[in-house]
């Protein structure tokens, strides 16, 4: 029961964020003695579900990529991150929504400075267009270049809100063949309908397994009540 409740509510996240740009869905798991997170993380087969602690991890498949029109909006088609520098630290995301500070900085929509292959980029000028390898161009001129990462696999990153992504400890990031799509975004990989249909079955298996837990429990009552009993 514990198990099940931790999934619905990590399942009414990943539906409360269906619009959410880049935003990668969750899930729990029960696991037997056997199974690690590694292997949750890589595919696991539910036949293998069992009753111990569950662990929760990130499914990164790449969402839809919708279309904007918008030059300030980019998507990533392939395995890799973008790098943002924040007040704690260099963070990964997978979100392209990004906007321009004061300065001319391009920021992500919390303004934090998007990182370039040369450092923070600042454009100068609105008539920029951005190359499927991250070139940003002004006219025939290169201003800047997106810096763009990937990790080994599977992931071990942790989600840190804001669609931002920080390694485990020790993980480096390494060079990525991810396209760039100019004018789009990526779409959260929720499917709206699916995360729907799984709460409903994991609240019919929580009722279940409460209304066993509760005919044991009466069970239990009926044989102590009746233990030495004289007829």
């Amino acid at each position: 029961m514990q198990a099940l409740w931790q999934r619905h509510e990590v399942l009414a996240n990943n539906l409360a964020n269906t619009s959410t740009t880049a935003f990668k869905r969750d899930d729990v798991i029960a696991l037997p003695d056997s199974a690690t997170a590694q292997t949750v993380a890589s595919g696991l087969n539910l036949a293998l579900v069992g009753t111990q602690p569950a662990i929760q991890y990130t499914d990164y498949t790449q969402g839809p990529i919708q279309h904007t029109g918008r030059n300030l909006d980019v998507a990533l088609d392939g395995s890799g991150f973008f790098v943002v520098e924040t007040p704690a630290g260099t963070r990964y995301t997978r979100s392209g929504a990004f906007a321009l500070g004061g300065d001319g900085a391009l920021t992500t929509g919390d303004g934090h400075a998007v990182q370039g292959v040369s450092g923070p980029i600042v454009l100068r000028s609105p008539n920029f267009t951005i190359t499927g390898q991250g070139e940003i161009r002004d006219g025939e001129q290169v201003i800047g270049a997106l810096k763009i990462v990937d990790f080994p696999k599977p992931y071990q990153l942790l989600k840190e809100g804001s669609n931002l992504y920080v390694p485990a400890e020790g993980i480096a990031p390494e060079a990525t063949t991810a396209q760039v799509v100019s004018g789009a975004v990526e779409g959260s990989n929720v499917n709206s309908v699916e995360a729907m249909v799984s709460m409903i079955e994991v609240l019919r298996s929580y009722e279940a397994a409460q209304k066993a837990l509760q005919a044991l429990e009466e069970a239990n009552q009926a044989a102590a009540n009746q233990i030495g009993t004289v007829v």
